[in-house]
C-alpha cells in the first residue's frame, strides 16, 4: 500500500480529514505498535489513552468522537461513521493476498464423475471423490479431501488439509480453515451382549448453510440419522467439537475449545466463549451469551440472558454466589467458634 491520508479519506467517504493529508502510508498497525508510515484506527473507548501517545501517521476514528485532551498534531485524523469497518475494508483491499486463479494444479486427483466447473481452483494433491458437485468460484487448496457426494456452493474456500467427508453439503461463501474435519462419524455406541461397546452406524450427514466459517482443526460430526446443521452465518473458532445431530442457529459465534454434545440445539445470535461445554440433548435459547469455561448442564429456555460458571447460571446469580464464596474464608473461623461455644 502506498496511499496518502487524503486518498484514503476519499476512498472510504470520510466526513473530514484533519492534519497532513499528503504523507505516504505503507502499512497497517494497532495504535500501540504503529509507526509514522502506518494507518491505524480507534473505535473502543477503553483504548483512548493510546490515541494521545500513538506514533501512527494516520488514524481513522468516529466522526462523533470527542477527545478528552488535544490530539497529537503529527497524526492525520480521518473521521468516518464506522472506523473499524472502514479500516478493515482497506486491509482487505490492500493487504490480504489474492486468492489463486482458476485451474487445476499438478497431482490433483478428480474422479471422472465429479462436477468441477472450469471457474474453480483445485490445488496440488487435493482429492475430489465420485459424484462431488462443485459450483463455480470454489477454491479447494492443496491436500484437501472432498468425499463422495459432497456439494459445495459458489464462493466457498476449503483450505489445506481440511477434510470434507461423504455426503456433506456446504453452501455459498463459506470458509473451511486448515485441518477442519466436517462429517466424521459421531460418537455413538451401545452396550452389546459380548462387548461393552457396540458401534452405532452413523448414516446421517452435515449441512452447512451460506456464509459459515469453520476454524482450524474444528470437528463437526455427521448425524447418526438425519442432519447435523450449521445455519446461515455461523462462526466457529479453532478447535471446536460439534457433536452428531447438533443444530446451531443463524449468526451464532462460538470461541475456541468449546464442545457441544450430541443432539443439542443452539439458537440464533448466541455468543459462546472459549472452553464452554454444552451437554447432550439440550436447548440454548436465541441471543444467549455464555462466558468462557461455563458448563451448560440444563437447557436455557429464556432468550437474551447471560450465563456463566459450572454449572452455568444467570450472570447476576453466579456473581452473587462467587461473592458469598469469597466471604466464606472470613466467616469460617467465626462459625467454628460458634460451634465450639454451643458444644461447651
Amino acid at each position: 500500500m502506498n496511499l496518502t491520508p487524503k486518498a484514503i479519506a476519499q476512498e472510504i467517504g470520510a466526513e473530514k480529514l484533519v492534519g497532513n493529508g499528503d504523507i505516504i502510508l505503507t502499512g497497517f498497525a494497532s495504535l500501540a505498535e504503529a509507526g509514522p508510515q502506518d494507518l491505524s484506527f480507534f473505535s473502543d473507548s477503553r483504548y483512548e489513552n493510546l490515541l494521545y501517545a500513538t506514533r501512527a501517521g494516520a488514524v481513522i476514528l468516529s466522526k462523533d468522537f470527542t477527545p478528552k485532551k488535544p490530539l497529537p498534531s503529527h497524526v492525520a485524523w480521518i473521521y468516518v461513521g464506522r472506523p473499524e469497518q472502514a479500516f478493515y475494508s482497506l486491509v482487505q483491499r490492500y493487504k490480504v493476498p489474492p486468492l489463486p486463479g482458476w485451474g487445476r494444479e499438478p497431482y490433483a486427483v478428480i474422479h471422472p464423475t465429479a462436477v468441477v466447473p472450469s471457474a474453480t481452483y483445485i490445488g496440488a494433491f487435493a482429492y475430489i471423490a465420485q459424484n462431488v458437485r462443485l459450483a463455480e468460484r470454489v477454491w479447494i487448496y492443496p491436500f484437501a479431501y472432498i468425499g463422495a457426494d459432497v456439494e459445495i456452493g459458489e464462493g466457498t474456500i476449503v483450505y489445506p488439509h481440511a477434510v470434507i467427508m461423504a455426503g456433506t453439503k456446504i453452501g455459498r461463501n463459506c470458509i473451511i480453515h486448515p485441518g477442519a474435519v466436517v462429517g466424521a462419524d459421531g460418537f455413538g455406541f451401545y452396550k452389546g451382549e459380548s462387548r461393552p461397546y457396540e458401534r452405532i452406524p452413523q448414516i446421517g450427514h452435515v449441512v452447512i448453510e451460506d456464509d459459515v466459517e469453520v476454524g482450524a482443526n474444528t470437528c463437526i460430526d455427521r448425524a447418526t440419522l438425519g442432519q447435523t446443521r450449521l445455519e446461515q452465518g455461523v462462526k466457529l473458532d479453532n478447535l471446536i467439537q460439534v457433536g452428531h445431530n447438533v443444530r446451531i442457529g443463524p449468526h451464532t459465534a462460538i470461541a475456541a475449545q468449546s464442545g457441544i454434545a450430541g443432539s443439542s440445539t443452539i439458537g440464533a445470535f448466541c455468543r459462546i466463549g472459549g472452553q464452554v461445554g454444552i451437554a447432550d440433548h439440550l436447548y440454548v435459547a436465541d441471543r444467549s451469551s455464555i462466558t468462557a469455561q461455563a458448563g451448560v448442564s440444563k437447557s436455557i429456555s429464556t432468550p437474551g440472558k447471560g450465563w456463566r460458571g459450572a454449572p452455568a447460571q444467570e450472570v447476576r446469580q453466579q456473581l452473587l454466589m462467587e461473592a458469598v464464596m469469597r466471604k466464606l474464608t472470613e466467616l469460617y473461623p467465626k462459625i467454628l467458634e460458634l460451634l465450639n461455644e454451643k458444644k461447651a
